[in-house]
């Protein structure tokens, strides 16, 4: 019986490691950046109000348009009035507008707003477009017991990982 050693792997080169920088870090690079190059905002959807048309866990890109440029149909993001009791900003449609004040609906609810959305400021943010599922990383880091543990499942799979490498190498050179 005759013994062949296997010839081992090549180390990886300098450019693969870089392409593989580029490749993780690019994409989230462009995600970040051009959206600030466009002169457009972004916000996390963080419910299904919206939904099927913009689903938790989209970011909206957003841009400020005068107020009068506003029309029944547009999606925006804003803060409701202090008497609607909602707090932080929410994405809606608009459905009327009578004069300066808009009626908003969100698409998942059969019935419009309580409130109406004064349209006193020269301007308010119109959504562009979604991208649906990008902003659950966001979510995940907001909440802090979620990203905790979710932190620690990534760091024992990475120890795992690691193990079974070393683990393998061992029996491949005994």
């Amino acid at each position: 019986m005759e013994i062949v050693v296997s010839p081992s792997q090549p180390a990886p080169s300098g450019w693969s490691r870089i392409l593989v920088v580029l490749g993780v870090f690019m994409p989230v690079t462009v995600l970040a950046l051009l959206p600030i190059c466009l002169g457009l905002e972004r916000y996390v959807v963080t419910n299904d109000d919206m939904a099927p048309a913009i689903g938790r866990g989209a970011v909206v890109l957003e841009r400020k348009v005068p107020a009068s440029d506003l029309r029944a149909g547009d999606v925006i993001t804003f803060r409701p009035p202090s008497e609607a009791g909602v707090e932080g900003r929410v994405t809606r449609r608009i459905v009327s507008i009578d004069g300066d004040r808009a009626h908003t609906r969100a698409d998942a609810r059969p019935a419009p707003d309580p409130w109406t959305l004064p349209l006193d400021r020269p301007t308010e943010q119109r959504v562009v477009t979604a991208l649906p599922y990008v902003g659950y990383v966001y979510l995940a880091l907001v909440d802090s017991s979620r990203a905790f543990a979710q932190g620690a499942l990534a760091i024992g799979a990475l120890a795992l990982v690691l193990a079974l490498l070393v683990g393998r190498r061992r029996v491949a050179r005994a």
